[in-house]
């Protein structure tokens, strides 16, 4: 059975990245959750023909951004706190995006005043 994890070999992004950015994105998204499976080190290298240290790298980087854990017994599961540390990296994106749009405000000759106005505009229609 597929996990439906992809890796491009010729995209420049290290494939132990490309992972981990796809455990993170199926975990904000909510289609992984606390204590679903992952793939075994073994099983995730095969079927993506890679090297297992490949797999063992993207699951140690990912158990260090609290996404997941390992359970004697069950194997790599999504931790139990991925919706507290989710939320956290939710956050963090969303200032990183709101940094960007803030320069670009500024680099446009926008107001503080003026881009204020715009964003309650937005809030009360997200409402």
């Amino acid at each position: 059975m597929s996990s439906g994890f992809e890796v491009d070999t010729k995209s420049g992004i290290p494939i132990y990245v490309q992972v981990v950015e796809q455990v993170r994105r199926r975990v904000e998204s909510g289609s992984l959750e606390a204590g679903d499976r992952l793939p075994t080190v073994r099983a995730l290298a095969g079927e993506l023909s890679i090297a297992p240290n490949t797999i063992v790298k993207a699951y140690n980087e990912l158990q260090g951004m609290g996404l997941i854990e390992s359970r004697p017994g069950v194997g790599t599961v999504i931790s139990s706190d991925v919706e507290t540390v989710s939320r956290e990296q939710r956050v963090e994106s969303f200032e990183a995006r709101l940094r960007e749009l803030v320069r670009d405000a500024v680099s446009l000759g926008i107001s503080q005043d003026e881009l204020w106005d715009l964003v309650d505009r937005e809030f009360d229609r997200a409402r």
